[in-house]
């Protein structure tokens, strides 16, 4: 293509912007908003727009190949040529101009562009070059990725004005200049780090002579960075204002509320900061929806253990519970379960600490014991309000078992979560906080227990014979051995892990008329046990087995959770 001159780039701009429009894809607040930032950073409007997240990476790429006229660049079809050509300018003005040289096409050579309307940057190219240039529009990620491969620790070099995230850095600290821009760079940084990992948590750690920064990646604290003590309060510090907590309180822990934009999209984050004798430590938990399967049938369930939630929300009432340790998924699993009533006339309400995720379908409500709104206090206020289905975050006391258990027993569909070792267990966790046993054969109708595994690694796995201890627990399960098992080895996909993500293993079971009435009639936890696998309740440990033998996971991942 030929770099357009003068009044076309503009115009060619302003028309990218009325498309957005037209689309249906913005709206004119956020154009007047994202005008008034472009004037104070002189970058172009969609590109603000896509800073704040309201524009994703993909509409944006799109409407730039449209004012363009080019095509997108899909990086498997079109691969960066093993051989660059020699275009006359240096790797920090391709970076720069987020440029990327993709090869030969007949006398032009041929660039990836992630601002294809960037005529300045273009015809400092072509003058050069001293050839045509063709453009194809790239969207940032596949832009920084490619570009990273190709230039190596070059491409690492640390550059503002290229950095995705500069625009929104640039906008938070003309509002806030008492916090040093060294410690946001730090915070944007590890996020970016932590979105790209996958990661659940990042934690800013002050120690003595240094502020460590680590990340939870399935399940695994690994470290990120460990910088200098002077950068732990201007860290902490952007993150409490961006999260809108006290700066001025470093005596008592808080907690808040945040996002971040990734890709054009805005992900939320929940924060809590907590005094330790070397300062102040604070630990984000990345709240990303998109990334979180809130279906059932995307769960990575057993299919038996997915048809056994599906029948308890289609139960009129009674009390489903969903146990397993903390970190093992059960919030997932009861979202997943508040989704199947997307669309449905029936009335949800929620009780949680804290709310992770918000449902258009879902009235919740978030705990505050200091205000004296317990579990408990929210259950008898949702009696009063002609509710269907009530989720209660968690059953921690007698108080909200008592109450959790009225509401079953009185028309409603009670999900909630439970601290106990596995599904059965439920029952005489239930009986120990006060629950009589002739309340638990009217309301109780079954539970789900799990734990999360971390899954391998598909493209570099490697199967074997199982080790003696593996065996060994096999047999202790009462499970047939496996004649082939798969261990992890680490490749680049997998950043040399050779897991990546984590799935559940999981048992569940319904109730019947005969076990419900072995219930209320006290018998033992072995009959009930006997009754429970008449049902069909297989054990996690099958689960998991079944899993390593398909190659999804490790039976040593499978022992260290059911051992936990």
């Amino acid at each position: 293509m030929t770099p357009a001159r003068g009044p076309s780039r503009s115009q060619a701009r302003a028309r990218l912007v009325e498309d957005l429009i037209d689309r249906g894809l913005v709206e004119m607040a956020a154009i007047a908003r994202a005008e008034l930032v472009a004037l104070r950073t002189g970058q172009p409007v969609e590109q603000v727009l896509n800073q704040l997240g309201v524009l994703s990476d993909d509409d944006l790429t799109r409407a730039y190949a449209q004012a363009a006229g080019c095509e997108i660049w899909e990086p498997r079809l079109r691969p960066v040529a093993a051989k660059a050509p020699d275009l006359g300018v240096t790797v920090d003005f391709l970076r720069r101009a987020r440029l990327l040289p993709l090869g030969e096409a007949g006398p032009a050579v041929l660039c990836a562009a992630c601002d294809p309307l960037d005529d300045e940057a273009l015809a400092g190219l072509v003058f050069a070059a001293n050839r045509p240039v063709s453009v194809l529009a790239a969207r940032p990620g596949d832009w920084r990725r490619a570009f990273e491969e190709r230039y190596g620790a070059e491409a690492a070099a640390p550059s503002e004005a290229l950095d995705e995230r500069r625009l929104a850095r640039e906008i938070d600290q003309v509002s806030d200049g008492a916090v040093e821009g060294s410690g946001a760079r730090l915070v944007a940084e590890a996020f970016e780090e932590a979105i790209a990992l996958g990661a659940s948590d990042i934690h800013f750690e002050p120690r003595r002579h240094d502020l460590r920064v680590r990340l939870r990646v399935d399940g695994r604290m690994i470290d990120y960075r460990v910088v200098a003590a002077d950068l732990a309060a201007p860290a902490v510090s952007r993150i409490k204002v961006i999260a809108n907590l006290n700066l001025g309180e470093r005596r008592l822990p808080q907690d808040g509320r945040t996002s971040f934009v990734i890709a054009g999209k805005s992900v939320d984050v929940r924060v809590a900061t907590a005094p330790t004798v070397f300062g102040e430590a604070a630990v984000l938990r990345i709240l990303d929806r998109s990334a979180v399967p809130l279906e059932l049938g995307g769960l990575g369930l057993a299919e038996g253990v997915t048809e056994v939630l599906r029948k308890a929300g289609r139960a009129p009432h009674g009390i489903f519970l969903v146990t397993g340790p903390t970190g093992s998924g059960k919030t997932t699993t009861l979202y997943a379960l508040l989704e199947t009533f997307t669309g449905s006339p029936k009335k949800v309400l929620s009780v949680e600490d804290p709310v992770e995720y918000h449902f258009e379908h879902v009235s919740q409500t978030q705990v505050a014991p200091a205000l004296g709104l317990t579990f408990a206090a929210a259950l008898r206020s949702f009696l009063r309000q002609d509710p269907d289905i009530i989720l209660v975050g968690e059953i921690r006391d007698p108080e909200t078992a008592a109450v959790a258990i009225q509401a079953a027993m009185t028309g409603h569909l009670v999900l909630a979560s439970i601290h106990a070792n596995d599904a059965l267990a439920v029952l005489p966790r239930l009986l120990d906080m006060g629950v009589e046993p002739y309340q638990l054969a009217a309301a109780f109708r079954g539970a789900v227990a799990q734990r999360l595994v971390r899954r391998l690694c598909p493209h570099c796995r490697e199967a074997g014979s199982p080790t003696k201890a593996e065996l060994a627990f096999v047999a202790g399960q009462g499970l047939a051995a496996p004649l082939r098992t798969f261990r992890a080895v680490g490749c680049p996909a997998c950043k040399g892990v050779g897991f990546k993500g984590r799935a559940p293993i999981a048992e569940a079971f319904l109730t019947d008329e005969a076990l419900l009435r072995a219930i209320a009639d006290r018998q033992g936890a072995a009959e009930i046990g006997l009754l429970a696998r008449q049902l069909g309740l297989t054990s996690m440990a099958a689960d998991g087995l079944d899993k390593a033998v398909r190659g999804e996971t490790t039976l040593e991942e499978v022992m260290g959770a059911v051992h936990d």
